[in-house]
């Protein structure tokens, strides 16, 4: 706890929360590989189908990478001690999370299940949609926090941080999956 009664960012976390965190970290790590062997095992080198739309990979992964600019503009705002000004990037990312629900259900549309492709691919793009709806409520939550109770958030600051990296680990396993799916 730092002097002014608050806690700061650099607080140390319980050791139930670092088990936490070390378990989150390789359950994505596994199926990060699982992805990767599936597709050498399915598809065997028969390419990308040519159903899927590659023009929407190519700009979901993009507008991804764009998002980090608000992640490491948040965070530094955090760093600073800015709690409002956290909120402008936090309501950029809810927008981003938005419209990649949309290109993800967009992209099921162009894929038929019987492709042999498309069952990995629908199962895997609707993993990363419920993660984007957790994402967006996440981001809903801190716009709450950080608008109506300001002194709880800046208690809570280590929330908001949380928050922004959850999505940080979003934007890696999206370029992963881009990589096994649409460059395989």
């Amino acid at each position: 706890m730092a002097e002014n009664g608050y806690a700061s960012l650099m607080d140390p976390a319980p050791e139930r929360a670092k088990r936490g965190a070390f378990f989150f970290l390789t359950l994505f790590a596994s199926i990060v590989f699982a992805m990767w062997d599936l597709a050498r095992f399915l598809w065997g080198g028969t390419g990308v189908p040519s159903t899927l739309n590659m023009g929407v990979g190519i700009g979901l992964t993009v507008l991804m990478l764009i998002s980090l600019v608000p992640v490491f503009g948040a965070q530094r705002k955090l760093n600073q001690g800015d709690d409002k000004g956290i909120l402008s990037s936090m309501g950029a990312l809810l927008v981003v999370a938005v419209i990649m629900i949309c290109g993800i259900v967009y992209s099921w549309t162009s894929l038929p299940i019987s492709s042999g492709y498309g069952g990995i691919y629908d199962i895997t793009t609707g993993w990363f949609l419920l993660h984007f709806v957790a994402a967006i409520l996440a981001f809903l939550a801190t716009i709450m926090k950080g608008s109506r109770t300001p002194e709880r958030a800046k208690r809570e600051r280590w929330v908001s941080y949380n928050v922004l990296m959850y999505w940080g680990g979003m934007v890696v396993l999206w370029v992963v999956f881009f990589g096994i799916f649409y460059l395989a």
